[in-house]
């Protein structure tokens, strides 16, 4: 895991900086990075470049310090995150003459450079975020893994790059501005979170998945290394598609159970986290360990938890959650270093924590419903396949016979941007009165910035695209990455795997999803390796009870922050906030989840503008 910061210098004024004012600069931004690698601190100058590497160890805990060279020390690798199948690179690269010093995955990255430059990210199967300083070229580079699961945000001044896995890391740097971007704060109300390349501040970008930034002769570039852009085979039957999908995540799951320190597997009862859970038994020498937390109310799934691990014969242990979310939600709020309205970010950091006493590293279910159709508002998109006027008549028919029409696999623009409205907490009007001094429309960002390509049109490939380039990696996994770190725990998700994830888009959409049930074609192929229960149960989503929560144990709290003159009134229509508040707080059974999720979005912001908007 671990955390990495960089700073290089890009001009001859940067050059000549005094090295102990940069070094003091340094160790502030690391102190920044403590949860991620409480384990060791390091920091280094090589000519302009400064590496900083904050550590926590999981593989190679003795020769694995970083930064890792190559034989001549001309080359230095820091690392933020796993490389997987770093065994067969090494063994590969020691073929071709290369001599390693030390037995950590990163080692193989320096050496990967030598041979393929900066090719080389494309060889690497993993969750990362790496720099790359070739000091005799002074060239700079800087990956980040296909999917996001590791974060990389970049400041470029003219004098500088700074680049770190944190925002608040960033901040540090002298002179930052803090001005919010007022596109990237319509896109928080409007999905929760701030997608790539976007940050909340201006100035500041965040890397998209799947690219990587060079630095050559003071000029800062960014490329993408990988955008497969397989079509969907649609003569592919649901045997083929069976058994290839069980063989690719059998060998993702294999590669992730490599770790020189206690590996679990987050054990939830649904059928994701039960499909990592089986494979992972299969692999492992000894009963492999999973863990269930068991939440309040509808969130207890450990009955569920307890068949597949009876099933998979594992060592069970069900976590005491400790603390509420009270005490919690502070800890989430300061350590989310942008506008962040998940609130399932709550309860993922309380199960993390609950965990860490027993593991550093844990397998997830991650990734799945977005591979597979596991979204029940899946069902719906499903039925624009034959155009607007035939989808209406054909949801109609659907409705009366209670089965599914067959129809053409047609899609387009308009299916596009229905699914874009699906997943909208706001619309247009409402993001007008919203933020009135706005004016932009947020539709076109997704239009403009997706970065995984997909070459079918059809409606529910397009859904699969857009929560693949936006919802997963902005939300999903950055809410993982976040509060998993709070805890200092790893997490590593299987069905992430580049090669699964390939494969998964040729897969046609009506295997994925047919006779009315979400994530049919995963279920089928499971149906031998998994309890029935399992396998035949509803989908049941990790959620929060938002509305409980801020007319509950967070009243206080909300009404102190949500105070006629807060500070988000500089941006949102204060009629708006106290609109919102009123008919969620006007009694105790009054509004919908969506007036709780605009509260909760509102109580975020203003929490995070007070502690990090100076």
């Amino acid at each position: 895991m671990c955390g990495i910061v960089t700073i290089y210098g890009k001009s001859a004024a940067a050059r000549g900086q005094d090295r102990d004012a940069v070094a003091s600069v340094l160790a502030a931004m690391l102190a920044t990075l403590e949860r991620r690698g409480p384990d060791e601190q390091t920091a280094v100058q090589i000519g302009p470049a400064w590496l900083g590497h904050a550590r926590l160890s999981i593989i190679d805990l003795h020769t694995g310090t970083q930064p890792v060279y190559n034989e001549t020390g001309t080359v230095a690798v820091i690392l933020n995150g796993e490389i997987y199948n770093y065994r067969e690179l090494r063994d590969r690269l020691r073929q071709q003459g290369h001599v390693f010093r030390t037995a950590s995955d990163t080692e193989v990255i320096a050496h990967l450079y030598e041979e393929h430059g900066e090719d080389l990210f494309r060889h690497l199967n993993g969750m990362f975020a790496a720099v790359v300083y070739d000091r005799t070229r002074d060239v700079l580079l800087a990956g980040r893994d296909r999917m996001g699961e590791k974060p990389i945000l970049f400041l470029d001044t003219p004098d500088h790059l700074v680049l770190a896995s944190e925002l608040k890391t960033i901040l540090e740097w002298p002179g930052v501005a803090r001005d919010l971007d007022p596109q990237a704060l319509a896109l928080y109300f409007d999905m929760l979170c701030v997608p790539e390349p976007l940050c909340i501040f201006r100035g500041i970008t965040k890397l998209q998945p799947a690219h990587y930034l060079k630095v050559e002769g003071g000029t800062v570039s960014v490329h993408r290394y990988w955008n497969p852009c397989p079509r969907v085979d649609w003569t592919m039957d649901a045997g083929t598609a069976h058994s290839g999908l069980l063989e690719l995540l059998k060998d993702a799951v294999r590669l992730r159970m490599v770790a020189d320190v206690p590996l679990g597997v987050f054990l939830s009862g649904g059928i994701d986290s039960s499909a990592v859970t089986s494979f992972a038994a299969e692999a492992s020498s000894s009963p492999v360990k999973t863990y269930c937390a068991g939440l309040a109310g509808d969130m207890d799934e450990r009955p569920f938890a307890r068949a597949v691990a009876a099933h998979c014969r594992t060592d069970h242990t069900e976590l005491f959650v400790r603390g509420d979310v009270a005490e919690a939600f502070p800890l989430v709020m300061d350590y989310f270093d942008e506008p962040f309205a998940d609130s399932s970010s709550v309860p993922t950091f309380m199960v993390a924590r609950a965990a860490r006493e027993h593991v550093k590293v844990a397998l997830t279910g991650d990734g799945g419903d977005e591979l597979f159709g596991g979204y029940t508002a899946y069902l719906s998109q499903a039925r624009l396949r034959g155009g607007r006027i035939s989808s209406r008549l054909a949801r109609l028919a659907s409705s009366l016979t209670g089965r599914e029409s067959p129809y053409p696999r047609r899609g387009g623009r308009w299916a596009r941007k229905h699914w874009q409205e699906v997943r909208s907490f706001a619309s247009p009007a409402e993001m007008a009165k919203l933020l009135p001094g706005y004016g932009g429309n947020v539709r076109e960002f997704y239009d403009q910035h997706e970065w995984l390509t997909f070459a079918d049109t059809d409606p529910l490939t397009a859904a699969f695209a857009h929560d693949l380039n936006f919802y997963l990696p902005a939300d999903l996994l950055k809410k993982v990455d976040m509060a998993a770190m709070l805890t200092s725990l790893e997490c590593r998700a299987p069905f992430l795997d580049h090669r699964l994830v390939e494969f998964c888009m040729t897969i046609p959409p009506d295997l994925k999803i047919r006779g009315g049930s979400p994530k049919r074609l995963f279920k089928d192929a499971l149906s031998d390796r998994l309890p029935r229960e399992v396998t035949e149960r509803p989908k049941h989503g990790f959620g929060a009870p938002v509305g409980d929560w801020l007319r509950g144990p967070l009243r206080e709290i909300a009404g102190d922050l949500l105070r006629p003159g807060c500070r988000c009134e500089a941006w949102v229509d204060p009629d708006v906030v106290r609109g919102i508040t009123g008919e969620l707080w006007r009694t105790p059974a009054s509004g919908s989840w969506q007036i709780a999720q605009r509260c909760w979005s509102l109580l975020s912001f203003e929490w995070w503008l007070r502690r990090y908007v100076r």
